[in-house]
Protein backbone atom coordinates (compact mmCIF):
# COMPACT_ATOMS: atom_id res chain seq x y z
CA UNK A 1 0.00 0.00 0.00
CA UNK A 2 0.88 3.55 -0.85
CA UNK A 3 2.17 6.06 1.82
CA UNK A 4 0.11 8.37 1.86
CA UNK A 5 2.68 10.76 3.42
CA UNK A 6 4.89 10.54 0.40
CA UNK A 7 4.35 13.53 -1.74
CA UNK A 8 4.71 12.22 -5.62
CA UNK A 9 1.75 9.58 -4.55
CA UNK A 10 -0.81 11.34 -3.34
CA UNK A 11 -1.02 13.63 -5.83
CA UNK A 12 -2.09 11.23 -8.36
CA UNK A 13 -4.82 9.36 -5.58
CA UNK A 14 -7.06 12.78 -5.16
CA UNK A 15 -8.73 12.54 -7.97
CA UNK A 16 -10.05 9.61 -8.24
CA UNK A 17 -11.74 10.51 -4.54
CA UNK A 18 -13.11 13.89 -5.79
CA UNK A 19 -14.94 12.82 -8.31
CA UNK A 20 -16.81 9.59 -6.61
CA UNK A 21 -19.86 11.59 -5.04
CA UNK A 22 -20.42 13.15 -8.40
CA UNK A 23 -20.94 9.60 -10.31
CA UNK A 24 -23.23 8.10 -7.51
CA UNK A 25 -25.60 11.14 -7.75
CA UNK A 26 -25.61 10.88 -11.53
CA UNK A 27 -26.35 7.07 -10.67
CA UNK A 28 -28.95 8.03 -7.95
CA UNK A 29 -31.07 10.54 -9.97
CA UNK A 30 -30.55 7.84 -13.19
CA UNK A 31 -32.50 5.53 -10.40
CA UNK A 32 -35.49 7.72 -9.60
CA UNK A 33 -36.77 7.91 -13.31
CA UNK A 34 -35.75 11.97 -14.03
CA UNK A 35 -38.74 14.43 -12.84
CA UNK A 36 -41.20 17.21 -13.27
CA UNK A 37 -39.99 19.55 -12.27
CA UNK A 38 -42.23 20.12 -9.35
CA UNK A 39 -40.90 17.25 -7.43
CA UNK A 40 -44.21 15.33 -7.82
CA UNK A 41 -43.18 12.84 -10.38
CA UNK A 42 -46.27 12.68 -11.98
CA UNK A 43 -46.49 12.61 -16.36
CA UNK A 44 -47.81 15.58 -17.89
CA UNK A 45 -50.90 15.27 -20.20
CA UNK A 46 -50.57 15.68 -23.75
CA UNK A 47 -50.45 19.69 -24.57
CA UNK A 48 -51.33 20.03 -28.60
CA UNK A 49 -54.23 18.28 -31.00
CA UNK A 50 -55.07 15.78 -28.11
CA UNK A 51 -58.45 15.34 -28.02
CA UNK A 52 -61.09 14.34 -30.56
CA UNK A 53 -64.64 16.41 -30.95
CA UNK A 54 -67.48 14.10 -31.85
CA UNK A 55 -70.87 12.56 -30.80
CA UNK A 56 -74.07 11.33 -32.60
CA UNK A 57 -76.43 11.89 -34.69
CA UNK A 58 -80.25 10.76 -35.28
CA UNK A 59 -83.09 11.35 -37.22
CA UNK A 60 -81.62 12.16 -40.53
CA UNK A 61 -83.47 10.87 -43.28
CA UNK A 62 -82.40 8.51 -45.85
CA UNK A 63 -80.24 9.81 -48.66
CA UNK A 64 -79.83 13.81 -46.92
CA UNK A 65 -77.24 15.09 -46.11
CA UNK A 66 -76.08 17.60 -43.20
CA UNK A 67 -73.49 19.76 -42.89
CA UNK A 68 -71.71 20.42 -39.01
CA UNK A 69 -68.74 22.43 -37.92
CA UNK A 70 -67.00 22.95 -35.01
CA UNK A 71 -65.50 26.29 -33.84
CA UNK A 72 -67.50 27.99 -37.30
CA UNK A 73 -65.02 25.70 -39.00
CA UNK A 74 -63.58 21.83 -40.00
CA UNK A 75 -67.06 21.05 -41.87
CA UNK A 76 -67.76 17.48 -41.89
CA UNK A 77 -70.70 16.27 -44.11
CA UNK A 78 -72.83 13.16 -41.88
CA UNK A 79 -75.08 11.29 -43.84
CA UNK A 80 -76.16 8.98 -42.04
CA UNK A 81 -77.02 8.53 -38.02
CA UNK A 82 -74.55 7.45 -35.75
CA UNK A 83 -71.55 8.40 -34.28
CA UNK A 84 -69.24 11.33 -35.89
CA UNK A 85 -65.93 12.77 -35.11
CA UNK A 86 -64.15 15.83 -36.48
CA UNK A 87 -61.19 15.71 -38.01
CA UNK A 88 -59.12 18.50 -36.49
CA UNK A 89 -58.07 17.95 -33.25
CA UNK A 90 -58.07 20.30 -30.14
CA UNK A 91 -55.63 21.42 -27.69
CA UNK A 92 -56.07 20.56 -23.76
CA UNK A 93 -58.63 23.44 -22.57
CA UNK A 94 -59.67 24.79 -26.27
CA UNK A 95 -62.86 25.60 -26.62
CA UNK A 96 -65.42 23.71 -29.02
CA UNK A 97 -68.92 25.13 -30.23
CA UNK A 98 -70.66 22.49 -32.57
CA UNK A 99 -72.94 23.96 -34.97
CA UNK A 100 -75.12 23.17 -37.68
CA UNK A 101 -73.94 24.92 -41.09
CA UNK A 102 -76.10 23.50 -43.73
CA UNK A 103 -79.95 21.23 -42.69
CA UNK A 104 -80.72 18.00 -44.83
CA UNK A 105 -83.57 19.22 -47.16
CA UNK A 106 -87.19 19.27 -45.86
CA UNK A 107 -85.31 18.76 -42.45
CA UNK A 108 -84.17 20.77 -39.51
CA UNK A 109 -81.60 19.42 -36.70
CA UNK A 110 -80.47 21.03 -33.32
CA UNK A 111 -77.47 20.31 -31.38
CA UNK A 112 -77.25 19.42 -27.82
CA UNK A 113 -74.16 19.32 -25.50
CA UNK A 114 -72.61 21.16 -28.81
CA UNK A 115 -70.19 23.42 -26.48
CA UNK A 116 -67.79 22.99 -23.56
CA UNK A 117 -63.68 23.08 -23.23
CA UNK A 118 -62.30 19.60 -24.14
CA UNK A 119 -60.52 17.64 -21.73
CA UNK A 120 -60.86 14.38 -22.94
CA UNK A 121 -62.24 13.15 -26.03
CA UNK A 122 -65.50 14.73 -26.64
CA UNK A 123 -67.91 11.70 -27.53
CA UNK A 124 -71.80 12.95 -26.41
CA UNK A 125 -72.51 15.96 -28.90
CA UNK A 126 -75.94 15.47 -29.31
CA UNK A 127 -77.75 15.74 -33.26
CA UNK A 128 -80.76 14.93 -33.63
CA UNK A 129 -82.96 15.96 -36.71
CA UNK A 130 -86.86 16.25 -37.36
CA UNK A 131 -89.03 16.43 -40.95
CA UNK A 132 -90.29 19.51 -41.55
CA UNK A 133 -94.29 19.83 -42.57
CA UNK A 134 -94.76 19.82 -46.16
CA UNK A 135 -94.30 22.94 -47.67
CA UNK A 136 -97.91 25.16 -48.59
CA UNK A 137 -98.26 27.70 -50.37
CA UNK A 138 -101.61 30.28 -50.42
CA UNK A 139 -104.78 30.63 -52.79
CA UNK A 140 -105.53 33.87 -53.74
CA UNK A 141 -105.95 37.01 -56.28
CA UNK A 142 -107.51 40.11 -56.55
CA UNK A 143 -111.28 41.47 -56.95
CA UNK A 144 -112.40 43.69 -59.14
CA UNK A 145 -115.78 46.20 -59.92
CA UNK A 146 -117.44 45.11 -56.20
CA UNK A 147 -119.46 48.24 -55.21
CA UNK A 148 -120.71 48.70 -51.91
CA UNK A 149 -121.59 44.82 -51.23
CA UNK A 150 -120.09 41.27 -50.09
CA UNK A 151 -118.98 38.63 -52.01
CA UNK A 152 -118.17 35.20 -50.41
CA UNK A 153 -115.64 33.30 -51.94
CA UNK A 154 -114.94 29.67 -51.83
CA UNK A 155 -112.18 27.26 -52.41
CA UNK A 156 -112.48 23.47 -53.15
CA UNK A 157 -115.96 23.92 -51.58
CA UNK A 158 -114.86 25.33 -48.42
CA UNK A 159 -112.31 28.05 -46.33
CA UNK A 160 -115.22 30.67 -46.73
CA UNK A 161 -113.74 34.24 -47.72
CA UNK A 162 -116.02 37.69 -47.40
CA UNK A 163 -114.83 40.03 -48.84
CA UNK A 164 -116.63 43.58 -49.29
CA UNK A 165 -113.94 45.77 -50.87
CA UNK A 166 -111.92 45.82 -53.94
CA UNK A 167 -108.51 44.65 -54.41
CA UNK A 168 -105.86 41.72 -53.47
CA UNK A 169 -107.44 38.54 -51.19
CA UNK A 170 -105.60 35.22 -50.07
CA UNK A 171 -107.84 32.56 -48.82
CA UNK A 172 -106.67 31.28 -45.00
CA UNK A 173 -105.89 27.82 -45.50
CA UNK A 174 -102.76 27.21 -47.42
CA UNK A 175 -102.23 24.42 -49.69
CA UNK A 176 -99.25 21.93 -50.40
CA UNK A 177 -97.37 21.71 -53.48
CA UNK A 178 -99.20 19.68 -56.08
CA UNK A 179 -102.85 20.15 -54.60
CA UNK A 180 -105.65 21.35 -56.55
CA UNK A 181 -107.51 24.29 -56.58
CA UNK A 182 -111.12 25.56 -56.91
CA UNK A 183 -112.25 29.37 -56.35
CA UNK A 184 -116.17 29.97 -56.73
CA UNK A 185 -118.18 32.45 -55.92
CA UNK A 186 -120.42 30.88 -52.79
CA UNK A 187 -122.70 34.34 -52.38
CA UNK A 188 -123.21 37.07 -54.89
CA UNK A 189 -123.15 40.62 -53.64
CA UNK A 190 -126.38 42.16 -53.59
CA UNK A 191 -127.66 43.78 -56.92
CA UNK A 192 -124.68 42.50 -59.05
CA UNK A 193 -122.69 38.91 -60.46
CA UNK A 194 -119.25 38.17 -60.08
CA UNK A 195 -117.37 35.67 -62.12
CA UNK A 196 -114.11 33.80 -61.44
CA UNK A 197 -111.01 33.71 -64.37
CA UNK A 198 -108.18 31.84 -63.53
CA UNK A 199 -109.73 29.57 -60.84
CA UNK A 200 -108.45 26.59 -60.81
CA UNK A 201 -105.11 24.70 -60.80
CA UNK A 202 -103.03 22.89 -59.31
CA UNK A 203 -100.46 24.31 -56.80
CA UNK A 204 -96.74 24.23 -57.65
CA UNK A 205 -93.89 25.10 -55.70
CA UNK A 206 -95.05 29.02 -54.85
CA UNK A 207 -98.20 30.92 -53.52
CA UNK A 208 -101.13 31.42 -56.35
CA UNK A 209 -102.01 35.07 -56.90
CA UNK A 210 -103.06 34.76 -60.44
CA UNK A 211 -107.31 34.21 -59.59
CA UNK A 212 -109.48 37.22 -60.72
CA UNK A 213 -112.85 38.18 -59.71
CA UNK A 214 -114.96 40.36 -61.54
CA UNK A 215 -117.72 42.18 -60.55
CA UNK A 216 -120.54 43.75 -62.38
CA UNK A 217 -124.48 45.34 -62.21
CA UNK A 218 -126.73 42.58 -62.63
CA UNK A 219 -128.54 42.58 -65.88
CA UNK A 220 -132.15 40.78 -65.80
CA UNK A 221 -133.94 40.45 -68.67
CA UNK A 222 -138.09 41.71 -68.59
CA UNK A 223 -139.47 38.90 -68.16
CA UNK A 224 -143.68 37.56 -67.76
CA UNK A 225 -146.55 40.13 -68.43
CA UNK A 226 -145.71 43.33 -69.88
CA UNK A 227 -149.02 45.66 -70.24
CA UNK A 228 -149.09 48.78 -72.00
CA UNK A 229 -149.69 52.36 -69.76
CA UNK A 230 -152.34 53.28 -72.42
CA UNK A 231 -155.89 52.29 -71.79
CA UNK A 232 -158.34 52.26 -75.04
CA UNK A 233 -161.60 51.37 -75.05
CA UNK A 234 -161.99 48.40 -77.35
CA UNK A 235 -165.93 47.84 -76.75
CA UNK A 236 -169.08 48.93 -75.60
CA UNK A 237 -168.14 48.41 -71.59
CA UNK A 238 -164.31 47.04 -72.30
CA UNK A 239 -161.22 48.71 -72.05
CA UNK A 240 -157.95 47.24 -72.54
CA UNK A 241 -154.10 47.57 -72.78
CA UNK A 242 -152.28 45.91 -75.06
CA UNK A 243 -149.62 43.13 -73.49
CA UNK A 244 -146.12 40.61 -74.24
CA UNK A 245 -145.94 37.82 -72.41
CA UNK A 246 -141.88 37.20 -72.74
CA UNK A 247 -140.20 33.99 -71.70
CA UNK A 248 -136.32 33.86 -70.88
CA UNK A 249 -134.65 30.98 -72.45
CA UNK A 250 -131.46 31.78 -71.83
CA UNK A 251 -129.14 34.90 -70.06
CA UNK A 252 -129.50 36.49 -73.54
CA UNK A 253 -132.49 35.15 -75.49
CA UNK A 254 -136.53 35.70 -74.91
CA UNK A 255 -139.41 34.37 -76.66
CA UNK A 256 -142.66 36.78 -77.28
CA UNK A 257 -146.26 36.90 -77.52
CA UNK A 258 -148.68 39.22 -77.60
CA UNK A 259 -152.26 40.25 -76.39
CA UNK A 260 -154.70 42.19 -74.81
CA UNK A 261 -155.68 42.41 -70.93
CA UNK A 262 -159.26 43.35 -70.81
CA UNK A 263 -160.50 46.01 -68.23
CA UNK A 264 -164.31 47.15 -67.04
CA UNK A 265 -163.47 50.29 -66.24
CA UNK A 266 -161.87 53.33 -68.19
CA UNK A 267 -158.44 53.28 -65.92
CA UNK A 268 -158.05 49.89 -66.61
CA UNK A 269 -157.14 49.61 -63.07
CA UNK A 270 -156.25 46.30 -61.57
CA UNK A 271 -154.87 42.85 -62.84
CA UNK A 272 -157.45 42.75 -66.16
CA UNK A 273 -158.45 39.47 -68.36
CA UNK A 274 -156.14 38.34 -70.58
CA UNK A 275 -158.12 38.24 -73.68
CA UNK A 276 -158.04 34.81 -76.41
CA UNK A 277 -155.07 32.85 -77.22
CA UNK A 278 -151.59 34.84 -77.36
CA UNK A 279 -149.57 35.31 -81.13
CA UNK A 280 -146.33 34.34 -81.53
CA UNK A 281 -144.22 37.31 -82.38
CA UNK A 282 -140.61 35.47 -82.27
CA UNK A 283 -137.37 35.48 -80.41
CA UNK A 284 -135.29 38.12 -79.33
CA UNK A 285 -131.97 37.58 -78.95
CA UNK A 286 -129.44 40.42 -77.35
CA UNK A 287 -125.89 40.79 -78.22
CA UNK A 288 -124.62 44.09 -75.82
CA UNK A 289 -126.34 45.57 -72.73
CA UNK A 290 -125.39 49.11 -70.58
CA UNK A 291 -126.13 51.24 -68.45
CA UNK A 292 -127.07 54.78 -66.77
CA UNK A 293 -127.79 55.61 -63.29
CA UNK A 294 -131.48 54.97 -63.91
CA UNK A 295 -131.56 52.67 -67.30
CA UNK A 296 -130.25 49.62 -68.57
CA UNK A 297 -130.87 49.07 -72.49
CA UNK A 298 -130.33 45.50 -74.30
CA UNK A 299 -129.93 45.69 -77.66
CA UNK A 300 -130.44 42.57 -79.69
CA UNK A 301 -132.17 40.99 -82.83
CA UNK A 302 -136.07 40.13 -83.43
CA UNK A 303 -136.33 37.47 -85.51
CA UNK A 304 -140.41 36.80 -86.40
CA UNK A 305 -142.29 33.60 -87.04
CA UNK A 306 -141.85 34.91 -90.42
CA UNK A 307 -138.56 34.79 -90.92
CA UNK A 308 -138.24 38.64 -91.26
CA UNK A 309 -135.63 40.39 -88.67
CA UNK A 310 -134.71 43.54 -87.12
CA UNK A 311 -132.47 45.35 -84.52
CA UNK A 312 -134.27 46.11 -81.79
CA UNK A 313 -133.39 48.16 -78.32
CA UNK A 314 -135.33 47.26 -75.06
CA UNK A 315 -134.81 49.57 -71.88
CA UNK A 316 -135.84 48.95 -68.60
CA UNK A 317 -136.35 52.31 -66.66
CA UNK A 318 -137.82 52.11 -63.54
CA UNK A 319 -140.71 49.98 -63.14
CA UNK A 320 -141.24 50.46 -67.34
CA UNK A 321 -140.03 48.33 -70.26
CA UNK A 322 -140.06 50.35 -73.57
CA UNK A 323 -139.69 48.44 -76.51
CA UNK A 324 -137.76 50.12 -79.34
CA UNK A 325 -137.48 49.41 -83.15
CA UNK A 326 -133.72 50.02 -84.05
CA UNK A 327 -131.65 50.20 -87.34
CA UNK A 328 -128.30 49.13 -88.34
CA UNK A 329 -126.17 51.25 -88.22
CA UNK A 330 -127.96 51.50 -84.72
CA UNK A 331 -129.32 55.02 -84.03
CA UNK A 332 -129.53 54.26 -80.18
CA UNK A 333 -125.51 53.88 -79.72
CA UNK A 334 -125.07 54.09 -76.21
CA UNK A 335 -127.30 53.82 -72.56
CA UNK A 336 -127.40 57.51 -72.66
CA UNK A 337 -129.24 58.05 -76.29
CA UNK A 338 -131.93 54.93 -75.47
CA UNK A 339 -132.42 57.17 -72.11
CA UNK A 340 -133.11 60.60 -73.73
CA UNK A 341 -135.38 58.98 -76.26
CA UNK A 342 -137.87 57.29 -73.60
CA UNK A 343 -137.61 60.00 -71.75
CA UNK A 344 -140.35 61.59 -74.48
CA UNK A 345 -142.06 58.59 -75.03
CA UNK A 346 -142.58 57.68 -71.31
CA UNK A 347 -145.20 60.53 -71.11
CA UNK A 348 -147.24 59.11 -73.95
CA UNK A 349 -147.85 56.07 -72.38
CA UNK A 350 -146.77 53.36 -74.83
CA UNK A 351 -144.50 52.18 -72.70
CA UNK A 352 -145.13 48.67 -70.74
CA UNK A 353 -145.29 47.93 -66.89
CA UNK A 354 -146.30 45.04 -64.93
CA UNK A 355 -149.04 44.68 -62.22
Amino acid sequence: MTNPSTPGRARYARPAFRWAPVAVAAVLLAGCGGGDGDGNGTTPPPSVGAFTIGGTVAGLGSGKTLTLQNNAGDDLAVTANGTFVFVTRLDSGVAYAVTVKTQPAGQRCAVTQGSGSATANVVDVQVRCENLPAATYTIGGSVAGLAGGSVVLQNNGGDDLALASNGGFTFATPLAGGAAYAVSVRTQPAGQACTVRNGTGTVSAANVGSVEVSCGTVVTLPVGDWKQEFCSQVRPGQWGRSLWRITRQSDTRVTAQIGAAIYSDASCSGAGVVAGPLSDVGTVVFDRNASTATLTAFWGLWTQPSGLSSRAVWARTGSRLCILSDQTPTVFPTAASVESYTNTIIPTRICYTQN
